[in-house]
């Protein structure tokens, strides 16, 4: 019996080895490197279907990433792809959406990462490698991660080669998102961040590797019940991409992420183009320029140069005014504001034509208007030589836009900043008495007002919830103030039986502190009245204001204070002496007898000014001043 068995092996041993030397005689294929997945076994009609269905989804779901990131599902910028800069994930992480802001955003990174690891990889394997390239360059052009698709490039190969055929699929494919795990650990971190934010940042990655694991999973368990049917992969896929979607509806939404994307990041104040900037260096650059001095002998330009630089300052002013550059200047980035306004501009007015039932237009409203009423401070200029800004004054060509917003949005924080802006429109025409029912809607208002404070009372203290209004509480002590000033000005205290005494009220009231003919205008306001006129006092406050000699200011204050004790002037003026006697203070860097006799006097004038005036506006802001100044000098 042993003996037959023995012999019945040997034949077949021979048969089968003469059957391979037959085949590679007759040139038989031999085993590719690359294999061929268990689902093209079935009708490539019915495969191919499914296979695009699969990739259509797939497109859709890199597009929703794109739109996530810079609000449109296509790269408008295709040499911006290959900048090293943009590959970083961890920018993700904070803009435009927060995850420590909107936690849920979280798990929408997760789920849409994770099909962008899984689908192709489960392709590369259940089909061919060949399959898996469009998804690749989906990833690459549509969701705009090249590097990332560099890594999926090297999973797909790996996945579908000979040596890695393991015996089960999901140990294979687990193995292949190796070059992902590497990518999101060097470059899944957030910068900037604490180091408990830090590790946060890196949620969205790991879960979007744990969702791809899931993904492949759920595909590779059911597909060995199912001998691995065409449908398996789109359906996993549409099942995910819907979980985004649904999430991101629910708790986020696209009008929010509108919001981040053309509203909240184009705060004026936060604007470098809108902040300070010292122009010295950039005049002398223009005189020291041959092609700029050539271009400026051949107009009426002086040519000895400390009359050479009043001219350009000067024509610096005309120009500003006008809002431009001259010719000769050259304009950087930096200064270049009117350019950045307009596309800041066009950026919220795509949010307000986008989205007119949002709740974020009234913030979308405020600062649209806030940044048409940043203009440069034309009379700092000429005395420092610094570009400034000032948004304080109420231009009528921007009263539409605040008009919009206290029509349709009177309960939210930003329209009290509308009805301020409406009353002082409403002075300079002349309706004070509408002028002071603004002023008093408003102040009843501010009571109730809800500033922005950030809380975080979450987990680790890390999370906080977003804001929900640009008004902080500095923005509404400050309206506050600029309401009783105005409701102050205006006051029938301020008015005489003379008919004219309403024009002039309103004249003063228009009139531009930061324009080049302000001082001008206010010396034919103040030829038209007599001392005993109620606004006599409000003129020469002014006019002591805009003093560039801290020394002489400070004198023609305290003569004020003195004269006109009891009045708006008066009263203010002691006020501000003892503010002026702060800033001359924190001006001097060494320790002399002058700058102990400053802190002297801005304590002793700030509580004269308390207890002189108690029931006075200011008195809060006083008391604040004085409880912040130290005993000494020290």
């Amino acid at each position: 019996m042993a003996r037959d068995k023995i012999a019945r092996l040997t034949a077949l041993f021979l048969y089968m080895a003469k059957k391979l030397k037959k085949r590679k005689a007759n040139g038989g294929p031999a085993k590719s490197f690359m294999t061929v997945g268990p689902t093209l076994h079935y009708s490539h009609t019915n495969v191919h279907k499914r296979w695009a269905l699969a990739l259509t989804l797939f497109i859709i779901a890199c597009a929703f990433w794109a739109v996530l990131f810079s609000g449109s599902p296509y790269p408008e910028n295709i040499p911006a792809l290959f900048n090293a800069e943009t590959w970083s994930l961890g920018q993700h992480t904070t803009q435009p959406l927060s995850i420590f802001e909107y936690p849920w955003h979280i798990e929408v990174l997760a789920l849409l990462l994770g099909i962008m690891i899984a689908v192709p990889l489960l392709i590369s394997q259940l089909l061919s490698f060949r399959y898996s390239i469009p998804f690749i360059l989906a990833v690459f052009f549509i969701a705009q991660m090249p590097l990332f698709a560099a890594t999926l490039l090297i999973s797909c190969i790996a996945v579908a080669c000979r040596p890695l055929r393991f015996r089960s699929r999901f140990i294979a494919l687990a193995l292949c998102t190796a070059p992902q795990l590497i990518y999101l650990a060097l470059l899944g971190g957030a910068e900037q961040l604490s180091p408990v934010e830090w590790g946060i940042s890196y949620a969205p990655w790991f879960l979007a590797w744990l969702t791809a694991l899931l993904i492949t999973g759920a595909v590779i368990l059911v597909g060995h019940y199912t001998r691995y049917r065409p449908g398996l992969t789109w359906t996993a896929t549409a099942i995910s991409l819907a979980a985004a979607f649904i999430i991101f509806q629910t708790t986020i939404g696209f009008a929010e992420l509108d919001y981040r994307l053309y509203v909240a990041g184009n705060n004026p104040e936060e604007i470098r183009q809108f902040h300070d900037h010292k122009l010295t260096d950039n005049i002398d650059a223009a005189l020291e320029n041959p092609k700029t001095r050539a271009l400026l002998s051949r107009g009426f330009y002086p040519t000895e140069p400390i009359q050479l630089r009043q001219e350009l300052k000067k024509d610096i002013a005309v120009n500003l005014a006008y809002d431009r550059w001259p010719k000769w200047f050259d304009v950087t980035d930096n200064l270049n504001y009117q350019a950045k306004r307009q596309e800041i501009l066009l950026q919220i007015d795509r949010f307000i034509r986008e989205r007119p039932h949002c709740d974020r237009m009234p913030i979308a409203l405020y600062y649209k208007a806030m940044l048409n009423e940043c203009s440069p401070d034309i009379r700092t200029f000429q005395q420092t030589e610094i570009l400034r800004f000032y948004n304080d004054y109420a231009h009528w060509e921007n009263q539409p836009i605040w008009e919009r917003l206290y029509e349709e949005f009177p309960q939210s924080p930003e329209s009290l900043e509308a009805r301020r802006r409406l009353a002082s429109h409403l002075a300079a025409k002349g309706e004070f008495d509408r002028a002071r029912q603004y002023c008093d809607t408003a102040l009843a208002l501010l009571k109730q007002a809800k500033p922005t404070i950030i809380n975080n009372t979450s987990f680790l203290g890390v999370f906080s919830k977003p804001e929900k209004t640009a008004m902080t509480r500095f923005k509404l002590k400050d309206l506050k103030l600029h309401l009783k000033e105005l409701q102050w000005l205006i006051s029938p205290e301020n008015l005489t039986e003379d008919p004219q005494s309403a024009q002039r009220l309103a004249e003063f009231v228009r009139l531009n502190p930061y324009k080049r003919d302000y001082p001008a205008r206010l010396d034919e306001l103040l030829a038209k009245i007599t001392e005993e006129d109620p606004l006599h006092d409000n003129i020469m406050l002014a006019k002591t204001m805009i003093i560039s000699d801290t020394q002489l200011r400070s004198k023609n204050l305290k003569e004020l204070s003195v004269n006109y004790a009891g009045t708006d002037g008066g009263t203010r003026a002691l006020y501000e002496l003892g503010l002026l006697n702060i800033k001359i203070w924190k001006e001097q860097h060494e320790q002399t007898d002058f700058k102990v006799e400053c802190l002297a006097n801005a304590r002793k004038y700030l509580r004269q000014f308390i207890e002189t005036y108690p029931a006075s506006i200011y008195r809060n802001e006083a008391e604040e001043k004085l409880d912040s100044l130290p005993t000494s000098s020290a």
